[in-house]
C-alpha cells in the first residue's frame, strides 16, 4: 500500500510540474486555456470545478494529465478564422515556448530539488573504496569474498555510486578490486551488463558488503536471552569458525538441531555459551558497524554547482540508456519499465533512503520524463515542436493531413512501448 501511495505522490506531482509549464506560458502570452487536468477524465472527472475560462480536475485514469489550449489542435482539418487567443494565432516562438514549456518545468523541479537536498544536508556518501572488509562474493562480476572494490568506471567506488544502474550506462564499464596484494580490472561485457541491469530491476542488491560477525542483539530476543550482548563478535558456531555476519546466517541454518554452540569475542576474552534458535532459525541480531562515511557540507554556490553536474549527469546517463535500447545494445524486453516498475522504484528508494531519498528519486524521474517528452514522436512534446519547426523553414503549417497521419503514427508507437513496459513489469512479479 505504501509503495502505491508513493507512486501516486511522485506520479502526480511530476503531472503538476509537466503542465503548468504549458499553462503558464499559455496564460502568459493570453492563450485561452479550456481545461487543466490531472490525470485524464476519460471515460469521466473524479472532480471537476471551473475558474474563469478554465476547467480544472482530477481525472479517473493516472496515466498522465492534460492542458487543452484553445486553437492548439482544430477540428477536421478547419482553417477558418482565429480568435486572438487562440493557440495558432499565437506568434511562432510564443507557441514553441508553451510546447517546451513542459519539459523545462521538469528539468528545473529535479535542479531545484537536487539544490535544496544539498544545501540542507550536504553530501553524505558511503566510501565502500575504504571499507576494510571487502565484499560478498559476486560470480556474475568474478568478485571473491573478501575483494575490495577500489574504483567503478575509474572513479573512488562510494555506495551511492554501485546502488543504482547508473554505473553500466557507460561504453564500456568497468570494476577495479584489490584481491589480496592484487589490483584487478575487470570490465563488463554486453552479456553481464544486461543481467545485472535485469537483476537491478528487481530491487537486487549486486554489491553485497561483506560485514564483520560483531553483533547488536535485539531485546529478549534469542541472542539476548542466551547472554549476546552489543559489540559482541561471534567467531564460530558449534566450533566451525565464522569470519562475516553473512557467514554467521549461513552457519545457524546449516545445523539441525534447534540450539547452537557460539563463539564470542567481548573486549579482548573468548568464551563459549549456548542459544537456542528461533523458529527460522535466527538469534535475531543485526550487524554492529561503523561504515566509513564522508560528510560534506556545502554553501549555496556549491550546492548549486552539485545540483547542475547531478543533474547533467542523470540526463546524460538516461540518453546513453535511450541509445543502448535503440540501437539493441540493452534488450527492450529487459530493461524497459513501465508503472509498477516506477511503483517498485520508488517504494525501495523512500525505504532505503527515506524521505530525502524519495525527493531525490522524484528529481530523477522528473528528468527522464523530460527526455522522454522531447522525443521527436507525435502526440509527444517533441513531435508538436518538429511540427513548429518545419512551419519556421516552410513559412506555413505542415498540412492536416500529414500531421493526422504522424499522430495515428506516435499513437500506435506509444501504444506498443506502453504495453511492452507492462508486460515487462509482469514478468518480473
Amino acid at each position: 500500500m505504501l509503495t502505491v501511495g508513493l507512486f501516486l505522490i511522485a506520479l502526480s506531482l511530476l503531472i503538476l510540474v509537466h503542465e503548468l509549464g504549458h499553462f503558464l506560458p499559455a496564460r502568459l502570452f493570453g492563450m485561452r486555456v479550456e481545461k487543466f487536468y490531472l490525470f485524464f477524465d476519460w471515460p469521466f472527472a473524479l472532480l471537476r470545478w471551473r475558474s474563469g475560462k478554465t476547467e480544472y480536475g482530477i481525472g479517473v485514469l493516472p496515466l498522465g494529465g492534460y492542458v487543452k489550449i484553445a486553437g492548439m489542435a482544430e477540428e477536421g482539418g478547419s482553417s477558418g478564422p482565429m480568435a486572438p487567443d487562440e493557440f495558432r494565432s499565437k506568434p511562432l516562438l510564443q507557441r514553441m515556448l508553451v510546447v517546451a514549456g513542459g519539459p523545462l518545468m521538469n528539468v528545473l523541479y529535479a535542479i531545484v530539488v537536487l539544490f535544496g537536498l544539498f544545501y540542507l544536508e550536504g553530501i553524505h556518501r558511503v566510501a565502500i573504496y575504504r571499507w576494510e572488509y571487502g565484499l560478498e562474493s559476486q560470480p556474475l562480476l568474478n568478485i571473491h569474498t573478501g575483494d575490495r572494490l577500489l574504483a567503478v568506471n575509474e572513479a573512488l567506488a562510494y555506495l551511492d555510486r554501485v546502488a543504482s544502474p547508473e554505473w553500466l550506462l557507460v561504453e564500456t564499464p568497468s570494476l577495479t578490486l584489490i584481491r589480496g596484494r592484487d589490483t584487478l580490472k575487470q570490465y563488463i561485457s554486453p552479456t553481464v551488463r544486461d543481467s545485472l541491469l535485469y537483476l537491478y530491476g528487481r530491487g537486487g542488491e549486486i554489491f553485497l558488503l561483506r560485514l564483520p560477525a560483531r553483533i547488536d542483539p535485539l531485546p529478549e530476543g534469542p541472542g539476548w536471552r542466551a547472554g549476546l550482548r552489543k559489540g559482541d563478535e561471534i567467531f564460530s558456531v558449534n566450533h566451525q569458525l565464522v569470519h562475516s555476519f553473512q557467514e554467521l546466517r549461513q552457519a545457524l541454518q546449516k545445523f539441525p538441531a534447534d540450539s547452537v554452540v557460539l563463539g564470542v569475542r567481548r573486549q579482548g576474552k573468548e568464551f563459549f555459551l549456548s542459544a537456542r534458535l528461533d523458529s527460522q532459525r535466527r538469534l535475531q541480531v543485526l550487524p554492529q558497524v561503523e561504515l566509513p562515511i564522508e560528510r560534506r557540507q556545502l554553501s549555496l554556490e556549491e550546492a548549486f554547482v552539485e545540483s547542475l553536474r547531478n543533474a547533467y549527469r542523470i540526463t546524460g546517463n538516461n540518453l546513453r540508456a535511450l541509445y543502448y535500447l535503440v540501437t539493441g545494445k540493452m534488450r527492450l524486453s529487459e530493461n524497459l519499465s513501465g508503472p509498477i516498475g516506477i511503483a517498485r522504484a520508488a517504494g525501495q528508494t523512500y525505504t532505503t533512503g527515506g524521505w530525502r531519498g524519495f525527493l531525490a528519486f522524484t528529481a530523477g524521474l522528473s528528468l527522464i520524463l523530460a527526455i522522454m517528452n522531447l522525443l521527436p514522436v507525435p502526440l509527444l512534446d517533441g513531435g508538436h515542436l518538429v511540427f513548429l519547426g518545419l512551419e519556421a523553414v516552410l513559412r506555413r503549417e505542415p498540412s492536416y493531413h500529414l500531421r493526422l497521419v504522424a499522430q495515428y503514427i506516435g499513437l500506435a508507437l506509444i501504444l506498443t512501448l506502453m504495453i511492452v513496459a507492462f508486460w515487462n513489469d509482469i514478468r518480473k512479479l
